[in-house]
């Protein structure tokens, strides 16, 4: 599981007066708001009994432990313990592990890794957010499954005719010309559809031709855009937060450019784009089950090429290796 790395713990309006538990990368995570209201970060752990400090409360912009009523501020460390008496002193090792934490576009980031992160490396910064003609929703969700194979699946084109039947494609029922290529911070997936998809979504929002690309951002981000003809565009972000090895936390994040249809898309973004992700958790859930139990044991065609290329440079990436630059042709039927 990667744990250097910057992974949505929450979204801004879910961290409120009290404090928040989440497991984030394998790693118990308590979040709150200190006297300044800035969001803070720290091991969930007290470090007097080791209870979950997420089960205590913030008084006065500090977080106090439920058990003894320790209280720790933002760095982790304890700045009170109320049966010590007036002469006494805080034990040195009257700490939790504060974790870095940013907060940005109404999501708290986290970074659960051992090592500190470099100036380089950010949370990921969502395009078009207050930009005049889009508009945007959101989503979230737990999947009982890896991380990789929900990347897979929302990467994956070819299913969608079988578990979103008639909101996107019919099953098997045109040819598609991908192009996948490797890039610095993950794969690109270019998408020639043959022929347009007979769907309802198609026929709500199609006019014209329609552009298709898949992105894999390193570490667990998924960017999928459409293209529906001059200044119409939809693009979903699916951002996985890995928990346990087979619990993922999933955020979605969608934006959209549309013209008139702009109101239409923001009332209806919330209803179909949930069918869309139960569906897809029902079968990755099914998924996760069997892999859990009795182990992966996949059979791989063409058709899986940019994720078995987005596997291979995920690993590299994590190593601290350079992608390995590539592309490939790959034509197949969705």
């Amino acid at each position: 599981m990667l744990q250097n790395a910057w992974y949505i713990a929450a979204e801004s309006r879910e961290l409120k007066s009290r404090p928040l538990a989440r497991m984030v990368a394998g790693v118990p995570v308590v979040l709150f708001r200190d006297q300044t209201q800035q969001a803070r970060a720290l091991f969930d752990r007290c470090p007097h009994r080791n209870v979950q400090l997420s089960g205590g409360r913030v008084l006065a912009g500090r977080l106090q432990c439920p058990y003894h009523g320790w209280e720790f501020n933002g760095e982790g460390q304890c700045v009170r313990i109320p049966a010590l008496p007036d002469t006494g002193r805080i034990p040195k090792g009257a700490c939790t592990r504060g974790l870095p934490l940013i907060e940005q576009q109404g999501y708290l980031w986290v970074w659960a890794g051992e090592r500190q992160p470099e100036a380089t490396e950010q949370p990921f910064l969502f395009p078009h957010l207050s930009e005049p003609g889009w508009g945007w929703g959101r989503l979230q969700g737990r999947i009982a499954n890896t991380v990789e194979n929900i990347v897979e699946n929302f990467i994956d084109n070819p299913h969608t005719g079988y578990i979103h039947g008639g909101l996107f494609r019919t099953p098997a029922s045109h040819w598609s010309s991908t192009e996948v290529s490797v890039a610095e911070d993950g794969v690109i997936i270019e998408i020639d559809e043959e022929n347009q998809a007979n769907s309802l979504l198609a026929r709500l929002l199609v006019k014209g031709g329609v552009t298709h690309q898949d992105r894999f951002i390193y570490p667990s981000i998924v960017r999928v855009a459409y293209g529906f003809g001059p200044k119409r565009e939809m693009i979903g972000y699916q951002i996985c937060t890995p928990e346990e090895p087979f619990s993922t936390r999933l955020y979605v994040h969608v934006s959209w450019q549309m013209g008139w249809l702009n109101p239409l898309v923001r009332l209806l973004m919330p209803f179909f784009g949930r069918v869309i992700l139960n569906q897809d958790v029902e079968i990755l859930e099914s998924q996760g089950r069997m892999i859990a139990r009795y182990g992966e044991a996949f059979n791989s065609i063409e058709a899986d090429t940019a994720n078995l290329w987005i596997k291979a440079t995920r690993a590299r990436l994590a190593r601290g290796e350079k992608p390995v630059p590539r592309k490939r042709q790959v034509r197949f039927r969705v």
